[in-house]
């Protein structure tokens, strides 16, 4: 066997040098962003909610979710989520053929990995922030329909790149006590738009997402973070602030929520076209929604 000169060897060291971290480095991408192809299984059975809505029996009416519960008996949330796999808007799209059964079924995917990666990890994780630089959410990635996607990847290259509906935003449960929290029902396509219109009315009428306080208005971050979004879905002319999209979803009295803020509320402080107000985004709370009362070990297993 003939053994490689110097010069040779010396170029293929370099070659491997350049080479190999630009591999790993368009591999990463590709990763990150959801880009892979994953094999699809064949579907010799119907796809549908079920056992998904039995695992949303564990959250409770106030958004806590009993994630020792679902630890404990957790078939059939990976059951649905191998579904997953096969079935998706890409892959059968005969089974989606409205934006409503595709949306549908993108939001209960998303809420769905995010469970499975919390009880994986349950009870050592106290925040999604945790891990390092957003880790959480792209470190990990799922075969959906043809294509291995990361929990960023779908919710930045499918939902919001996707479908131009800022409530998905209220609506998205990322793991957080802060922010949008879980129903206890899945998003049904026949239903869809009143739910969205709930979970926005819900996390607007959250005195930690939205307070009025003397001539100040303190926002959840969200409505910093994506006010385009929600300037964007306003009619002409009402463009000029976010409190307008707020305004909509407040609620008219506080028969339900005592000491909530309300339009009126808005409309006398902040004036008719609610202007007159200073806005201040505060920081969301990230501990886990943990209906358990719990001691964390600092160590990991």
């Amino acid at each position: 066997m003939e053994t490689p000169s110097p010069s040779r060897r010396r170029l293929l060291l370099v070659l491997g040098a350049f080479v190999l971290p630009a591999v790993l480095a368009v591999g990463s991408v590709l990763f990150f962003y959801g880009l892979l192809p994953a094999s699809v299984p064949s579907g010799d059975f119907p796809f549908h909610y079920n056992g998904y809505a039995h695992v949303l029996r564990n959250v409770k009416p106030d958004g806590d979710v009993d994630f020792s519960a679902i630890g404990r008996d957790r078939q059939e949330l990976d059951t649905f989520v191998r579904s997953l796999a096969t079935f998706s808007p890409r892959s059968r799209p005969d089974l989606f053929p409205k934006p409503e059964d595709a949306l549908a079924y993108w939001l209960n995917a998303y809420h769905a990995l995010v469970l499975q990666s919390l009880v994986d990890e349950y009870p050592y994780l106290e925040s999604v922030h945790d891990k390092a630089f957003g880790h959480f959410f792209w470190g990990r990635s799922w075969p959906v329909g043809g294509q291995r996607l990361t929990l960023w990847a779908l919710e930045h290259r499918i939902l919001d790149r996707e479908y131009a509906d800022p409530r998905i935003h209220l609506a998205l449960f990322h793991g957080t006590r802060g922010g949008p929290l879980l129903d206890g029902a899945p998003f049904d396509p026949s239903f869809l738009d009143s739910q969205l219109n709930d979970a926005a009315r819900r996390f607007v009428g959250d005195r930690r997402h939205v307070r009025l306080e003397k001539d100040t208005v303190h926002l959840a971050q969200v409505f910093d973070t994506y006010r385009e979004d929600f300037l964007a879905a306003l009619p002409e002319g009402r463009r000029s602030t976010v409190l307008q999209f707020v305004w909509a979803f407040l609620p008219d009295t506080c028969t339900e929520r005592y000491g909530c803020d309300t339009r009126s509320d808005l409309d006398r402080v902040c004036g008719t076209k609610l202007d007159k107000c200073q806005l201040v985004f505060e920081p969301e709370d990230r501990a886990l929604p943990d209906a358990a009362a719990r001691d964390v070990r600092a160590v990991t297993p």
